[in-house]
């Protein structure tokens, strides 16, 4: 049986039995120890490393209180032989917090099919019957009581279109979906929102956005952004001829009256592509991008603490909450008693869509330059900043109305589809450069 007893230095030393009573020299440190008797010893499979060994004779230098540090190799091994291994799902989920591939980084790509309605509408063949010929073929069709009735309300030189449309049977043209004076177009705009909220719920795997804070999102700009817009346009109407003055008010009236100058532009029927393309793009693309982009505006300068997906997901709610609230005003001015139902399916689910994918890439623009965003404080750099972040998404819009406008419908499909991919390229350049969640000042690397 071996005699085992400990050096100051944390080394477990052996000897033999009959070795008791001599003195042996630790080979780690050197120091000279007796071999203590074998039934003095009680050895410790895991011995106390504070230890020291006694001087038993006076001859014997003292013992070296132990130093021994566990190396950093052994502590990891121990640490790893007593870790379970990680659970898969614990490791999705780091995965997922990284910014990891995920099948719900890619949902955004649902985005395409609300473009499908778009799609058929624009290469469809379109009925060029116009409103005039659509009533004469509706009172046509009218029984004799009807046709008497409808001809005493035409007897009146001042009657408008509403009026008109009233004494309709129905209250609506021949192939119009919904008459005139209905309120059901609500009901699209109310399942509009809820899948389009279902459908924003699923995108990405990190930096989830609350249901009910995109729902608020949406109604603000669906209500305090457009009202934001109608007032904005009302105040553009008031020419600058109009008004004198110097400094930052004749600035702003400069700015009102380009605004109305490019409404008008936009509006009227005989403009050129070119005008028509600078009115849209300056009136409508300018003032409607920037009602959706008031919430995100507002937050990067307060907080700034959201990462370029939560920013996605406060644009698409905003475009979301805009565009179904543009469709109920298009539904109960132009398509009601009017329109099929294919108008409502193209407002209520394509347009939104579009609105969302122009409002959402601004979003991630403002994050992704977040930094210099929040050392602004003066209004002409704000201005310049504005146009910067949303200067591809103001194009896109312009052109898109142009085109519809000039009856360029393959036209007006390809920059629909740009769209989407503007925004797609957006998300992916954003993921690839700062793949996980957290503070948008993280990003400052990607801002362009």
């Amino acid at each position: 049986m071996a005699i085992t007893f400990e050096c100051g230095c944390g080394k477990v030393l052996k000897a033999r039995d009959e070795l008791a009573g001599r003195k042996a020299r630790c080979p780690q440190c050197g120091t000279t120890l007796p071999i203590p008797q074998p039934e003095a010893v009680a050895f410790d499979p895991e011995p106390d490393l504070t230890y020291s060994l006694h001087e038993d004779e006076p001859s014997h230098r003292p013992a070296t209180p132990s130093t021994y540090q566990p190396s950093p190799q052994a502590e990891t091994r121990t640490s790893r032989s007593r870790t379970p291994s990680p659970q898969p799902a614990a490791t999705k989920a780091r995965a997922r917090a990284g910014g990891e591939s995920s099948l719900l980084e890619y949902s955004y790509l649902l985005l395409a099919f609300a473009l499908i309605p778009l799609v058929i509408s624009l290469l469809s063949k379109e009925d060029k019957s116009d409103i005039q010929d659509r009533f004469t073929q509706t009172v046509q069709k009218a029984t004799p009581e009807e046709q008497k009735r409808i001809e005493g309300a035409l007897s009146n030189v001042e009657l408008s279109l509403d009026d008109a449309i009233a004494v309709l049977p129905g209250h609506k043209l021949d192939g119009a979906h919904l008459s005139r004076d209905t309120s059901a177009h609500w009901v699209y705009a109310a399942i509009a929102t809820v899948g389009f909220l279902l459908l924003i719920g699923l995108f990405f795997s990190v930096e989830r956005a609350q249901t009910l804070h995109l729902l608020g999102i949406g109604a603000f700009t669906g209500t305090v952004g457009v009202i934001v817009l109608l007032l904005v346009q009302f105040c553009s109407n008031f020419r600058l001829r109009r008004f004198g003055g110097r400094g930052v008010f004749m600035i702003i009236m400069l700015i009102l009256t380009f605004i109305g100058w490019s409404y008008d532009s936009a509006n009227d029927p005989d403009s050129n592509f070119l005008l028509s393309a600078l009115g849209f793009t300056f009136g409508v693309g300018l003032c409607e991008e920037f009602a959706k982009a008031i919430p995100l505006f507002f937050y990067f300068k307060r907080h700034a603490e959201m990462g370029w997906r939560g920013a996605c997901l406060w644009g698409l709610a905003s475009g979301v909450g805009f565009g179904i609230s543009e469709g109920i005003m298009y539904s109960s001015r132009y398509y009601n008693g009017i329109s099929g139902f294919d108008i409502y399916l193209v407002r209520f689910v394509s347009c939104v869509a579009l609105h969302a994918m122009w409002s959402a890439s601004v979003g991630i623009a403002i994050s992704r330059n977040v930094d210099h965003y929040e050392h602004i404080d003066d209004a002409g750099e704000f201005g310049l900043f504005m146009l910067r972040v949303m200067a591809v998404p103001m194009l896109l819009h312009g052109f898109y109305d142009t085109l519809l406008k000039q009856d360029m419908n393959a036209g007006a499909l390809v920059v629909a589809l740009l769209s989407f991919g503007w925004l797609a390229w957006h998300i992916e350049l954003a993921r690839v450069t700062y793949p996980g969640a957290g503070r948008a000042k993280a990003a400052k690397k990607m801002a362009y």
